[in-house]
Order: C-alpha cells, then structure tokens, then sequence
C-alpha cells in the first residue's frame, strides 16, 4: 500500500511539473489571442479577457492586404514542393541505407555537411543563380530547391531504414521486383509514419519561412502571406497598434496548429513505432 501511495504521488507530482509548464509555454498564445480581440488602449488595462470584444483588427487586415492570395502562395510554396521533396528523400535514404554502391558513406558525409551551411552564407549565390536563370519574382526559386530533397529527412529516413531486415529487399529481388518497385511497394509503406511527421514539420518550417521570399519575390502577387503579415506588422509598428500586430500573428498561426493536430498521430507515432525485428 505505502509503494502505491508514493507511485500515486510521484505521479501527481509529475502531472502537476507538466502542467505548470505546459502553463508557462501556453500563456503568451493565449494572451495573443485575446489581446488581438482588444481596443488599442485596453492592452494596458489589467486581466486577460477583453472587456470590449473588438474584431476591427482582422477586419483591418482582411481589408488591407490580400491575404487570400498570400496564402494560396503559401500553399503553392509549401504543400506540392514538400510532397515531391519528400518522395526524392525517401528514395535517396532508400539508395543509402539498402542499395550497397561504391563511395556511399562519402556521398552520405557529403550530404550531412551540408547541414552546417546556414542559408545566408548561401542566398547570394543562389540570387546569382537564380537572375541569371531570369527566374526571380516568379515562384520558381522557392519551389526548385525544395523539388531535390530535404537533408535532414534524408539523415532521419535513412535512420529509420536501417532497422528494416535486408532480407525484405533480398526477398522482393527474388520475386523479381526492381527496386523502383521495392521503393513504392515495400518501403512507402514501412516508412510512411516517419515520411509523414518529417513532411509535417518540413512544411511547418517553408510555412513560416520569410527570408527567401523577401529576398528573391519583390512582386506584391507572388508573396507569401508571412511576407503580408509582417509588412502589416511593420506598417502598425510604427503607431503601437499591438491588436492588430498579435491578430496577424494569429492568423499565421492558426493554419500550423491545424495542420499539426490532423498529423499529430503521425508524429508521435513516428518517434515510438518500434523497429522491425527479423
């Protein structure tokens, strides 16, 4: 009785840790919200809830930006490119992790030090690359990179791959598959909870991305809606207006965190799924 007493209170202890932190991390979402909900000069006023509901600041921005446009080229810029960036990823983790071929740990090497390079030891050359391929403000230069791949999916998926007994490979040889058909058949299938979370949050990331548009998009039809939103934050900088810079906050915010509830099983299901045994 004393042990489940103290297995009782440990784990009221532990739920009462999380919840005091899940507290702290939720607060300044929360108090986001409701100060974008509020006049201007109530966001000195004590407490968290509006006392007048104001809804001006998403009609201003509604009604100053085409935000309608900014997030299908957000869509445009985000969903199709991961999608196929993706599936490139998978079949590169495929090659390096099952396919035995000469100089494939150097080719491996090759591509995780890639990782080291930020992107803005890069963006000048590929502003370079990109004029003199007369394809800056258009959407191009945000779609291609991301057409090749992603590194970091290609490290994790290969990861992954490498607890898959070679004998599933060797088998499907046998029944006279390819190993295009080896990759859709077999592998799409072993790898999908992992492919899923790491697209998810690959998607988050072009979602949220700011510096590639700003620097290769100058075309107000082309720009993303991260771009409108902080050009709209910037412009209400100036006066202080703090509603209406937290309502475009929140409306860049909504579409990630309803996108990682629909995946969120995906997610966690890619970090406890366990290996394939032999």
């Amino acid at each position: 009785m004393n042990a489940k007493k103290i297995q009782l209170s440990a784990h009221i202890l532990v739920f009462a840790f999380l919840l005091a932190g899940s507290v702290i991390m939720l607060y300044p979402f929360v108090w986001m919200i409701f100060t974008s909900l509020k006049p201007k000069l109530h966001i000195y006023l004590a407490g968290l809830l509006p006392q007048i509901w104001d809804f001006s600041s998403y009609v201003q921005i509604w009604s100053q930006i085409p935000l309608l446009r900014g997030f299908l080229n957000t869509i445009l810029y985000s969903i199709p490119p991961v999608i196929v960036g993706a599936l490139v990823s998978v079949m590169a983790a495929f090659a390096l992790s099952k396919i035995r071929f000469k100089g494939r740990n150097i080719v491996f090497l090759v591509l995780l030090s890639s990782i080291m390079v930020p992107f803005p030891a890069i963006m000048i050359p590929q502003f370079v690359l990109f004029s003199s391929m007369q394809i800056l403000n258009t959407p191009l230069p945000l779609i291609l990179p991301k057409l090749t791949g992603n590194v970091l999916m290609i490290f994790f998926l290969r990861q992954y791959m490498i607890n898959i007994p070679d004998s599933l490979v060797e088998a499907a040889k046998i029944d006279g598959c390819n190993y295009f058909q080896i990759y859709y058949k077999i592998i799409i299938q072993l790898v999908a909870p992992a492919l899923a979370a790491h697209a998810v949050l690959w998607f988050i990331a072009s979602w949220n991305d700011y510096l590639a548009p700003v620097i290769f998009i100058r075309q107000q039809i082309w720009e993303p809606v991260t771009v409108m939103i902080a050009k709209f934050n910037a412009q209400y900088a100036i006066d202080t207006h703090v509603p209406r810079m937290m309502a475009g906050s929140v409306i860049l915010l909504v579409p990630v965190l309803i996108i990682y509830g629909i995946f969120q099983r995906w997610i966690i299901q890619s970090v406890m799924v366990s290996a394939v045994k032999e």
